[in-house]
């Protein structure tokens, strides 16, 4: 099973790119392979996140810019009538802001214009993953990681909660101004909270009511 592989950007396809390392040359399929557009033919080593699929008649790569992408993607595959085709056109077609905010507001209309999602799994996908996604982006670096930090905190005044930073970090990623940023941190209401999952999920809730 690979995590990930690290090489030289070959060549660029509409739904892959060709990583070449150590003198063989890998077809993995993405989501927006032309983002690696600048990187063919360097010699600065690009990283891929890898999902191996084996099926009876097919194995087949599929790649990810970053470690949270990937994440997404095993999530989304894990939701009953999702395919990893299925969800890598999920993954091309939204940056995970509109994902992550319909699957809060459990808003099966905006799920439903993603290739092969129906009202029924459009539903499993909000029945699935809400709550999932965000405790990812509580978890995430600006480069994509996965960074571990204490989730626990202890009672104290809203605008001093330990968690505070990151909930408008993972907002921020997810597309909005600080302006709204500032709005739901003086607004929502964090006092009960103990995660900063949690407050990402009442943000959410705050900002799309």
């Amino acid at each position: 099973m690979y995590e990930f592989m690290i090489g030289r950007v070959d060549s660029v396809y509409p739904d892959a790119l060709v990583l070449e390392t150590n003198g063989i040359g890998y077809y993995i399929y993405m989501a927006n392979p032309y983002r690696f557009t600048d990187k063919i033919g360097q010699d600065t080593p690009s990283k891929i996140w890898l999902y191996q699929s084996v099926s009876e008649n097919d194995i087949r790569l599929y790649g990810f810019k970053s470690q949270v992408e990937k994440i997404i993607f095993l999530q989304l595959i894990s939701v009953s009538g999702i395919g990893p085709k299925s969800a890598l056109s999920i993954l091309s077609l939204d940056d995970n802001t509109g994902l992550v905010r319909a699957i809060e507001a459990e808003d099966a209309t905006f799920l439903m214009k993603f290739p092969g999602v129906g009202k029924k799994t459009a539903g499993q996908i909000i029945l699935d993953l809400k709550g999932k996604l965000v405790k990812v982006l509580a978890l995430t670096t600006d480069n994509g990681a996965l960074t571990e930090m204490a989730t626990k905190t202890e009672p104290a005044a809203q605008e001093n909660l330990p968690f505070m930073q990151e909930l408008e970090d993972a907002m921020a990623s997810l597309g909005y101004s600080q302006r709204e940023i500032a709005r739901v941190v003086k607004n929502a209401d964090f006092t009960s909270v103990t995660t900063t999952a949690d407050a990402i999920r009442i943000a959410l809730k705050f900002i799309t009511r």
